[in-house]
């Protein structure tokens, strides 16, 4: 008796967890949130959201990212503050969206 206690609490504490991380990550269907700096890049091949090589880019507004090439492959440099969308597909066409959130610079 004590044991399926035991294991019926140790299934509902992971079950509890799992929930708890679902809700935490953005599904497929939400654009993926991405925080950077100024200049900083974001390589999407290396982040694991999408099969690469990545092709296709758009964004929305290329005065906060921008489509570059990298040694990594497609990735979305920050060039100005602000938030925009931004896509890319994969070799089966498939488009996974972005929002790029670019800091502003912080006074020194």
């Amino acid at each position: 008796m004590k044991t399926t206690i035991a294991a019926a609490a140790f299934l509902i504490f992971f079950a509890a967890m799992a929930c708890d991380a679902q809700e935490t990550r953005p599904s497929s269907d939400e654009p993926y949130p991405v925080v950077l700096k100024l200049g900083e890049t974001f390589k999407i091949c290396l982040s694991g959201q999408l099969v690469c090589p990545a092709t296709g880019p758009i964004c929305d507004d290329l005065k906060v990212a921008a489509p570059v090439d990298t040694p990594d492959g497609l990735a979305f440099e920050a060039t100005g503050p602000g938030t925009t969308l931004c896509s890319a597909a994969n070799p089966s066409g498939m488009r996974r969206v972005f929002r790029i959130h670019v800091r502003k610079q912080e006074k020194r």
